[in-house]
């Protein structure tokens, strides 16, 4: 399976491109990015100077390597990747290019070239993707392929370089033979073209050398050597200031010294930066970096080189350094651009691969390590021997949804910035926090037990206490911690996070800051599990049921409407409770596809009934979860299904509760302003329980208020229930709506509420939610 997300690509090119296959460079890369983008065909080929005549490189074709001739650019792709540094068509290359028998020969359909440019500019070839049906590829290949071209750029150019060199150095070699062997003059260009010999077998010797360091320290020393220098040497900029230089690597008489970081201005390495190249003959000593503490008082002769990357911008310098005056200065120069060549390339692949490693492993919007970087480094711990305990927290953020809904994703993203820095701020040496994705976080603690992790817990929740001021927006933030020990509830990295995890749930669910993993936790999580499988099923077969509660006139017990209650039976379970299983389908996705199916239902019941000859006076009520009451297709199904079954709108009322219109209350007022134009009836359901701003309530098309039950029913034992109860239905009074209380046990409720002032009721008092049919035998004749 090809990888599909950018931390999988990324992850993948680093890995590749740190190895090297003995097939060579280029072979190695088509076949790294044929396995990477998932193409049958890649490509990568030279073009002459004249840009008349493409040699191919190395070719991956559908699994194995094979040979091209080289061919004409007239009137083929490649020719408008030379003049355009890319061509991309997705599909029907051939019909395009006829004449390219490549592409026939390949069997192409789609196609992508890009250019591959010299370090210093210039067209060098191309990097060719072909595939046998349309070309798709990852949203990350365009990042993918910059990096190839850019590697691919700078060895070529060194292959070029190496080969011009070994023209010369053959040329220069007849040229010898002919004249004779006697003239002093020629005895010195043997000389030179010997070290240039050494100095090409010595770039090759360290082509062969592990990447990262060691090749550059290897690269360095062959240097010295090739030259006869005292001193060689690779310094970077420094990525914040551009006048301090380090050291990479050092070597002083053939050892490798310590590095250090040092100031140019006024040294010969800051007029390489200026002017690409410095050449001081004789009494470089004076010159050098006061950093270098005298150690380096004996240098005459200093040349130095200029590191530029692909885009010519400078990245540091390459140098040697003579005890003795220097007075072969094109020998060395000419040696040390060979040199200079291959380690900019080199340098260049070492800072896409820390890009490609960032991109895999550290989250863009917080900097954190992200998920992948935490695996590895959790797996890195418990692996440890030295790891005899640890403690993992998962935490996530409660109502983080609200800012993004209220606030936009933008000012969200912000935010988690600031929890980020909070929660690291809080955290001691050696405590690793890294982001999970959305508003998770993860910490690891290593070496602690309960009682310390517990502490531990406690800063987080603290250090978000206060609000936060983003953009002169205030957000107040909590949070739910799971928390889990190593090796006491888990012996693997995934069974840990997993009881995490399942402490986490288990804080959100009773409303605690901080919870540690218990075994019967896992009980919990794996029957509710299964209870969700079996809703998944029931609700796809249809296998759920509709119950009818009447909903009665006060004063007169006559029924004025129903509520619609689901209901479920399930062969293995028996008969589950709402109050399981619809917490169960809002928190696993399902509550929009099971409201669905009650809108359907409902409508469905209501036209039975009508053929039946029964008329149900008042509107039949319809709950409505707030994920449901999110959907922008809400009213257009409520509608759909009214026409599917030839219902009037009017006979419906969708209820919702308050702290589901609150979730998101300016979307909610428009969605009641549209309910309404179409004749549904819309009441606040459980009013009482949660946070509504009057400012909001006076402005949602609201017909009704239905009074909790927890208030109805200890209303006459009560004073602050009472209170309550007697304060809905003034508001409600006062604001036009009216008010039904659920929950009624008694007559002593009933006259309570008369006198209040609510009018309409339903409960145990006057029946229980009844089968279709029984409700039609009891209430519809």
């Amino acid at each position: 399976m090809h990888p599909t997300s950018a931390p999988e690509i990324f992850r993948q090119l680093a890995d590749k491109l740190s190895y090297v296959s003995e097939e060579g460079f280029f072979h190695h890369l088509v076949r790294s990015l044929a396995d990477i983008l998932g193409v049958d065909h890649v490509v990568v080929e030279h073009v002459d100077s004249h840009q008349s005549i493409s040699t191919t490189l190395a070719v991956w074709s559908q699994g194995e390597f094979i040979e091209l001739a080289p061919y004409s650019l007239q009137n083929t792709p490649c020719q408008q990747v030379a003049n355009h540094s890319r061509l991309f068509v997705a599909c029907q290359i051939r019909e395009q290019f006829p004449a390219d028998q490549r592409l026939a020969a390949l069997k192409a359909e789609g196609y992508l070239g890009i250019s591959i440019a010299a370090p210093g500019g210039g067209f060098l070839g191309a990097i060719v993707l072909m595939h046998s049906s349309a070309l798709g590829l990852p949203p990350y290949a365009d990042e993918v392929l910059r990096i190839a071209a850019a590697l691919a750029g700078a060895e070529l150019a060194r292959q070029l370089a190496e080969s011009q060199t070994r023209e010369r150095l053959l040329h220069k070699k007849l040229a010898l033979q002919r004249i004779g062997r006697y003239n002093e003059d020629l005895i010195n260009t043997l000389h030179e073209q010997q070290r240039f010999q050494h100095a090409v077998v010595s770039v090759a010797t360290a082509i062969s050398a592990e990447n990262g360091e060691a090749f550059l320290h290897q690269l360095t020393a062959h240097m010295a050597e090739a030259l006869s220098a005292e001193v060689g040497f690779i310094a970077l900029l420094d990525e914040q200031d551009a006048d301090i230089a380090h050291t990479l690597t050092l070597y002083v008489h053939g050892q490798c010294q310590d590095n250090f970081a040092y100031y140019l201005p006024g040294v010969p390495c800051h007029k390489v930066m200026i002017e690409q190249e410095c050449i001081v003959h004789e009494g470089a000593a004076i010159m050098l970096p006061a950093e270098s503490n005298g150690a380096l008082s004996w240098v005459n002769g200093y040349v130095g080189r200029r590191l530029d990357d692909s885009h010519g911008q400078p990245m540091g310098l390459i140098g040697v350094m003579f005890k003795k005056p220097l007075n072969d200065v094109e020998v060395v120069r000419n040696v040390l651009q060979i040199f200079a060549a291959r380690a900019a390339s080199e340098l260049e692949r070492q800072q896409d691969e820390v890009r490609i490693r960032q991109l895999a492993f550290c989250d863009a919007g917080t900097q954190l390590p992200n998920r992948s970087a935490f695996m590895r480094h959790l797996e890195n711990v418990v692996a440890d021997p030295q790891t005899t305990e640890l403690a993992l927290l998962l935490l996530d953020l409660n109502h983080f949804k609200e800012i993004n809904d209220t606030a936009g994703h933008d000012l969200g993203d912000l935010v988690l910035k600031a929890v980020a820095e909070r929660f690291a701020a809080s955290l001691t040496e050696g405590q690793y926090l890294a982001r999970l994705g959305g508003d998770e976080f993860v910490v690891v603690c290593p070496g602690v037990q309960a009682n310390s992790a517990l502490a531990t817990a406690q800063r987080l929740c603290d250090s978000i206490a206060l609000p936060f001021m983003v953009e002169q927006h205030s957000f107040e933030l909590s949070v739910g911690i799971g928390l889990a020990l190593y090796p006491q509830d888990a012996a693997t990295p995934l069974e840990l996070l997993k009881h995490a995890d399942i402490a986490m749930y288990q804080a959100k669910r009773q409303k605690l800051p901080v919870c540690v993993f218990e075994p019967w936790m896992e009980r919990i999580v794996a029957e509710q599990l299964h209870i969700a499988k079996r809703l998944a099923s029931a609700i796809a077969e249809k296998q759920l049921s509709l119950h009818f509660q009447p909903q009665v006139d006060l004063h007169s017990g006559r029924l004025i409407g129903a509520e619609a209650l689901c209901r479920w039976h399930d062969e293995e379970l028996g008969q589950v409770s709402p109050g399981k299983f619809i917490p169960i389908a809002e928190e696993r996705g399902m509550v929009v596809a099971l409201g669905s199916w009650v809108i359907e239902e409902a409508c469905r019941q209501l036209a039975a009934w009508r053929e039946q000859g029964h008329s149900m006076p008042g509107q039949l009520a319809i709950n409505i979860a707030a994920q449901q009451f999110e959907e922008d297709d809400l009213v257009a199904s409520v509608l759909n299904r009214c026409a599917q079954f030839a219902v009037e709108a009017s006979q419906l009322s969708l209820e919702i509760t308050e702290s589901g219109i609150m979730e998101n209350p300016e979307k909610a007022i428009a969605i009641t302003e549209v309910l309404k134009s179409k004749g549904l009836g819309l009441s606040i359901d459980d009013f009482g329980t949660g946070y509504s701003s009057l400012a909001y309530l006076k402005r949602f098309a609201a017909d009704k208020i239905k009074i909790d039950i927890s208030f109805v029913r200890d209303m006459l034992t009560s004073d602050n229930d009472r209170v309550i109860v007697a304060t809905i239905i003034a508001m409600a009074n006062t604001l036009g709506l009216e008010t039904i209380a659920e929950g009624i046990e008694n007559q002593d409720q009933i006259t309570a509420l008369l006198a209040l002032g609510c009018a309409q009721g339903q409960g145990y008092y006057f029946d229980r939610p009844l089968t279709a049919k029984e409700f039609a035998e009891r209430w519809l004749r």
